[in-house]
């Protein structure tokens, strides 16, 4: 996600950072099905977008009640979780298994070019190591 906001030079990373990672803990992750937010905290954050239309409120309840309730919510999702990630690693096993064979390219095809450098004072973790797309001449 950085990666995708962030200019060149790399500079301004630390004003975008917060918000990435909200972004990121609140998006129901493909392999868990859950978001990070709720298998951390058991919840869903408030935003202020809730606050300005309203929020549906929890109904209230005691210290034990709301703790036991939260226990028993995190166990189940934990469960699935579990399940989740293992179908999750089998369609990854599944899909690299396909896809690892020779490539080959046809002439005015287009493609994208890995150039794996980067430049001196830059994390390589937010560069982008592909350019193009390019056609192929020969």
């Amino acid at each position: 996600m950085m990666a995708k906001i962030l200019d060149a030079k790399q500079k301004k990373w630390v004003e975008f950072l917060p918000f990435v990672t909200a972004a990121y803990n609140s998006i129901v992750h493909s392999s868990t099905s859950f978001t990070a937010n709720f298998l951390l905290f058991g919840r869903e954050p408030v935003a202020a977008v809730h606050i300005a239309f309203g929020c549906p409120r929890p109904p209230s309840s005691s210290v034990n009640e709301y703790a036991y309730h939260t226990r028993k919510l995190m166990a189940e999702a934990y469960a699935l979780v579990q399940a989740h990630t293992r179908q999750s690693a089998e369609v990854n096993k599944k899909l690299f298994a396909a896809s690892v064979k020779p490539v080959e390219f046809e002439f005015g095809e287009l493609v994208w070019y890995f150039c794996p450098r980067s430049s001196h004072g830059t994390s390589p973790k937010w560069n982008r190591f592909y350019s193009g797309p390019y056609t192929v001449i020969r």
